[in-house]
């Protein structure tokens, strides 16, 4: 399996090493063999050789990695439509388009991590919509039932279901309460609260206003490098020096910090490393957002100054 640098898709052992944050890995060595990583796209930090767009040459990343491995090694490529735990990495235009023509070309399939970007997250019922690529596989959890009940699942495409239907092996992969009923009942609640109340559409206008809100209060500070997301996702990077994108000593612990006195301010979220991250509820009002921002706005000023 292949997957990404500063992806995210668990911390049970095997899904934890797909997963691409290193720093979460040294409680779970030796991890399961066989996982390969490769380069995020992230538009910030990645570059690109001259005379190629920026996405296409993340995609390439894994095709350089596959014909490295070997094609015939390699059952599939997992990804977050936007590297959620990482960062809020949004993707190039053009990444994901590609990925889906490599996984094509080498007979890799394309399984997508939705647990965090699905049912309405990004503004759309999944994320991948924003770039109109379906992937082979797809993962879900945390939006289906809007964490009332716990309950994740896999989908996947009419000829992988038609190859688990004709195996004559069962392919033994069940849970105790796989397919639980009250799971499944709140699930379609879910599903019929989000159709019904348009939630990725205010999902995608309520991300608008707070990427809106964050860039006008906190675009012009010295010490911030990007303000990034992608509907009720967001994120601000922040550097010792904008213009080289220099990071800030791991020692001085800025994001840590920030996200210290916002929580004394009332603001409840995370970071990882220098990155502060911002996911709220759909049900959040626009002066929530504005609290919210402001609030970050003053803690960020109170530990890097003006």
């Amino acid at each position: 399996m292949i997957s990404r640098e500063l992806g995210y898709h668990g911390v049970t052992l095997a899904a934890m090493s797909a997963t691409g944050i290193s720093a979460f890995w040294p409680r779970f060595e030796p991890r399961v063999p066989g996982f390969v990583h490769v380069p995020s796209p992230y538009p910030y930090r990645y570059q690109a050789p001259n005379g190629i767009s920026q996405g296409v040459a993340a995609a390439n990343e894994l095709e350089q990695a596959i014909r490295r491995e070997g094609a015939d090694t390699v059952a599939m490529f997992l990804a977050e439509p936007v590297q959620g735990v990482g960062g809020v990495i949004v993707p190039q235009d053009d990444y994901f388009a590609r990925i889906r023509a490599i996984c094509d070309e080498h007979d890799v399939l394309f399984a997508a991590d939705e647990v965090i970007t699905g049912f309405g997250r990004t503004g759309r019922m999944f994320g991948l919509e924003h770039w109109r690529v379906q992937p082979d596989l797809m993962s879900f959890a945390k939006g289906i039932t809007s964490g009332y009940f716990p309950l994740g699942g896999v989908g996947v495409n009419d000829e992988i279901a038609a190859a688990l239907d004709s195996d004559t092996t069962p392919w033994m992969h069940a849970f105790t309460y796989s397919a639980h009923p009250v799971g499944c009942a709140v699930a379609l609640r879910m599903l019929d609260i989000l159709d019904r109340e348009a939630m990725p559409a205010r999902a995608a206008a309520l991300g608008d206003h707070l990427l809106e809100r964050l860039r006008a209060t906190l675009g012009d500070h010295p010490h911030v490098g990007e303000i990034r997301g992608l509907g009720l996702m967001c994120a601000v990077e922040f550097v010792q020096d904008r213009g080289t994108k220099a990071e800030f000593p791991a020692s001085e612990k800025v994001g840590t910090r920030i996200n210290a006195e916002a929580l004394r301010g009332g603001l409840f979220s995370r970071n990882r490393g220098d990155i502060y991250m911002l996911a709220p509820p759909f049900v959040v009002s626009t002066e929530q957002i504005d609290r919210m921002v402001d609030i970050l706005s003053d803690s960020v000023r109170g530990v890097l100054g003006t």
